[in-house]
């Protein structure tokens, strides 16, 4: 039975005229959803501005398109590394993703994945021994190295072995085996150290101390020397394997990742942080001399830089986190994850007769090729002709609901399991096989990852397309809006609140599944009324998965490399991945860093700890968030006298995360009514001061891995709230976080931080030019606030032995499904699971 709050209605009747909008669009509710066709560019503003645009299989929810080219295999999430066998049938692929982490052993002339090991932990670090006979597989922080035996395209399992077993301080990441002696050399993330292992045992023989977090390493053309990327340092690391000793750094990039090294023994070490491919000769060790000269660089120094991205000299955003060379020495491919590209460089220096006379080498940028969602391995066949890459969260984005989980439905208590999938599980790996292209096709496919990219270079200075209201389109313009209230709350789909929406009469608005609401009006009526007397946004996506890179993409608009595998590798239980500053912090900051660098002033609540001065942080305390908003409110309070209110203000607005159904801890509605309720003050002070009718309220999920939608598992619960609103209307423009970043980054006049929030579609249409000031008086939801949990609570003894000190250290997959039984009841029957198709046709040659 749908409750009704009738307080609502009686309080705030809507217009005829707007009832009629609304059933309108209703009315067209059965019309064919727009979706983006593979040749339109996603810059276009024609696509950016269409109603209700749906992700498809050529449009991912954040706005970039996704068109992968080659033929593909379905392979566990995350892939790592790719390893061709010695005998050139066999290709290994090791994943470290979140729903099955293990070996996968794919055939390359059948294109057929013909083995799959499960590893309960397992990272980046997979190598042949000398022989080939062997496969040696990193273990995490298992501490473990598991060994294989490979005969004949099969591999099993043999003995697995404990290098250090004292050790406590572990994390092994990437292998290298030395050339000639066999013996293994492994990357101890944690420790920040090398380990030599003994060829035949395994057992360590000692541990040579390198760079901050070293990810991956190889040895130079020398085979001496071990070239070792500190993935938290921006250095590679020089270690003399004859006398085990780290003999010097080489400055390089930002995040220096993945290395490989081609036949003439330059080494290309990818970092992710700036868009960069550095490259180091490593034929001889030099002498260390600290001048330079005209006639002489300095010794030891990256001897050339490639940019990886799209464009030159774009912010961080492109992500390169593979690299690999083809046998026959002549191209390099580099892997782009967060622009779905891989990059193809010429190095084989046949375009110029100088450079070879002089020994010098000169890469030449062929290219780009489009591939799948976030590609995170990358390798090429014994013949040079095929280039494999894996993609690390498949070929789509999909819906959550129905879940496609058959484990779910084959459950003997279905009543525990949700009918739908937890946003991790929706992300499925891929390994594709693309021919290596010719010029014409790499025409074609440069074109291609052009039309998929929103960002452009333009962008930096000026949104993608034109605005029609206060908001400027232009960096620096001036904007009447003045202050900004910046509201990130936790963990909500659109359905699960906005699922039942209606307008005044009762009739359904926007895209909406009322069967999976479960925080519907009587709960939340202040985001409802918010929503239906402003935008109602029901095309709303997060650029997250979770909350630990839902926080990074709401306050710097990117999550790096290293956070998007550490919460992978965290939320599944496969371990806890050793990481400092420099590889949590995007390279251009957070909103607040932005705000300080420009001169605005600003202020957080909650969001962003101990990362802001001290100066900046206003009083966030409390354990329900009707009554911390009191906080904000004293200093708003407080501003009206001074006249001085910080500009840019963020908040941490997130006890709709709940503590599920914990014994005496309150009830999930009870948690979630209590943030509405506290939204609906801030929402009221806010529109009673005299700052209002220069003030902007944005309010946003960090992630939405909480609960079921039956359009994205990324669309969420978001409102814009400003006299400057338009009034009434239903906004079905497609926005991302990153877009919600950009609007309020242009109000501010301040410059983009990345290519994502650079190249997002600004909420223009959420705003028109006409002041309207007017009140709000907030709303009382119609469930007990103060109702907690008791030990017949569903679910009561699993939440009881959860982590809820912080947001998201809860397994929200058990979360998901507490929440659910709590609030359906045990007997809500659930639907049957889908079943989609994986593309694993060819792509016509003849199309781009």
């Amino acid at each position: 039975m749908k409750l009704l709050n009738t307080s609502v209605f009686s309080k705030r009747p809507a217009s005829l005229a707007l009832a009629l909008t609304f059933f309108s669009l209703t009315a067209f509710a059965q019309t064919p959803v727009p979706v983006r066709s593979a040749q339109q560019p996603v810059n276009d503003a024609l696509v950016r501005t269409t109603a209700g645009l749906a992700p498809n299989t050529n449009l991912l929810f954040n706005g970039w398109g996704l068109t992968p080219a080659g033929e593909h295999v379905r392979i566990s999430d995350l892939p790592l590394k790719m390893v061709v066998s010695l005998d050139k049938k066999t290709l290994l692929t090791a994943s470290g993703g979140f729903s099955d982490t293990g070996l996968s052993v794919l055939d390359i002339a059948t294109r057929k994945r013909t083995q799959f090991l499960p590893l309960p932990q397992m990272w980046n670090g997979l190598a042949f021994s000398v022989d080939g006979k062997r496969v040696f597989v990193g273990g995490g922080d298992s501490g473990q190295i598991y060994q294989f035996i490979y005969s004949a395209g099969k591999v099993a399992a043999t003995e697995t072995v404990k290098p250090a077993p004292e050790e406590t301080l572990v994390f092994l990441a990437g292998i290298a085996v030395h050339p000639t002696t066999g013996k293994v050399y492994v990357c101890n993330e944690a420790n920040h150290e090398i380990w030599v292992l003994n060829a035949q045992t395994l057992m360590r023989e000692a541990a040579v101390t390198v760079g901050e977090h070293p990810h991956s390493c190889a040895f130079g053309a020398d085979g001496r020397h071990l070239y070792v990327s500190n993935w938290g340092g921006r250095s590679v690391s020089v270690v003399d394997t004859l006398k085990n000793r780290r003999v010097r750094d080489i400055a390089v990039g930002i995040r220096p990742n993945d290395l490989t090294v081609s036949k003439d023994g330059r080494l290309f070490v990818a970092c992710s942080g700036d868009n960069t491919v550095h490259v180091i000769q490593t034929k001889t060790l030099e002498d260390y001399a600290p001048e330079a000269s005209p006639a002489r660089r300095l010794p030891e120094n990256t001897r050339e830089i490639i940019s990886t991205s799209l464009y030159p000299q774009s912010p961080e955003g492109s992500t390169p986190n593979a690299v690999a060379v083809s046998p026959d020495g002549k191209t390099l491919f580099v892997a782009n994850a967060d622009n779905n590209s891989v990059l193809v460089v010429d190095i084989s220096n046949a375009l110029f007769e100088d450079a070879q006379r002089n020994g010098e080498s000169v890469s030449v940028v062929n290219g780009f090729i489009p591939v799948g969602w976030y590609p995170s391995a990358v390798c090429v066949s014994p013949d040079s002709q095929t280039l494999f890459v894996g993609n690390g969260k498949g070929l789509a984005s999909r819906p959550n609901f129905p879940s496609t989980d058959e484990t779910f439905v084959k459950k003997k208590n279905r009543n525990i399991s949700p009918p739908f999938d937890y946003i991790p599980r929706t992300l499925e790996g891929s390994v594709s096989f693309i021919a290596r292209p010719d010029t014409k096709q790499m025409v074609a496919y440069t074109e291609q990852v052009r039309r998929n990219s929103p960002y452009t270079p333009e962008a930096l200075h000026r949104a993608p397309i034109r605005s029609a209201s206060v908001i400027p389109d232009q960096v620096g313009q001036p904007c009447p809006i003045k202050y900004v209230l910046y509201i990130i709350k936790e963990n909500r789909t659109y359905d699960q609140v906005f699922g039942d929406m209606t307008n005044a009469f009762g009739q359904p608005i926007g895209n909406g599944d009322p069967s999976v609401t479960i925080y519907g009006e009587n709960v939340t009526p202040n985001h409802h009324q918010l929503a239906r007397e402003y935008v109602l946004l029901d095309n709303l996506y997060c650029n997250s998965e979770v909350s630990v890179d839902g926080h990074s993409w709401c306050d710097a608009a990117m999550a790096t490399d290293f956070n998007q595998r550490s919460w992978i590798i965290s939320y599944s239980k496969h371990g806890k991945l050793p990481g400092n500053a420099e590889l949590e912090t995007p390279s251009a900051g957070y909103l607040w860093d932005l705000c300080k660098r420009h001169g605005v002033t600003y202020k957080t609540y909650g969001e962003g700890s101990k990362k802001v001065p001290s100066v900046n942080r206003g009083r966030w305390t409390g354990a329900r968030d009707m009554d911390k908003v009191k906080w904000w409110i004293a200093d708003l309070q407080e501003a009206e006298k001074t006249g001085k209110l910080p500009q840019f203000m963020i908040m941490s607005l997130g006890e709709d995360h709940t503590k599920g159904t914990t014994p005496d801890a309150f009830k999930p509605d009870a948690c979630v009514g209590s943030n509405d309720l506290g939204l609906g003050r801030l929402v009221a002070a806010a529109s009673k001061s005299k700052f209002w009718k220069e003030m902007a309220i944005f309010v946003i999920e960090d992630d939405a891995q909480n609960g079921p939608d039956h359009v994205d598992a990324h669309r969420t619960v978001g409102l814009v709230i400003s006299p400057y609103c338009k009034r009434g209307v239903v906004d079905s423009t497609l926005y991302s976080t990153a877009s919600m970043v950009r609007t309020m980054e242009l109000i501010l006049g301040l410059p983009p931080l990345t290519q994502y929030d650079a190249g997002a579609t600004p909420m223009f249409n959420c705003f028109g030019k006409r002041l309207q000031t007017s009140v709000y008086e907030p709303l009382m939801p119609q469930v007990e606030l103060t109702a907690k949990n008791t030990v017949k609570s569903p679910g009561s003894k699993e939440s009881a032995k959860m982590n809820f000190r912080d947001y998201d250290r809860a397994p929200e997959d058990a979360l998901n499904r507490i929440l659910w039984a709590e609030a359906k009841g045990p007997d809500v029957p659930y639907p049957a699971p889908i079943h989609r198709a994986v593309f694993t046709a060819p792509v016509d040659p003849e199309k781009p």
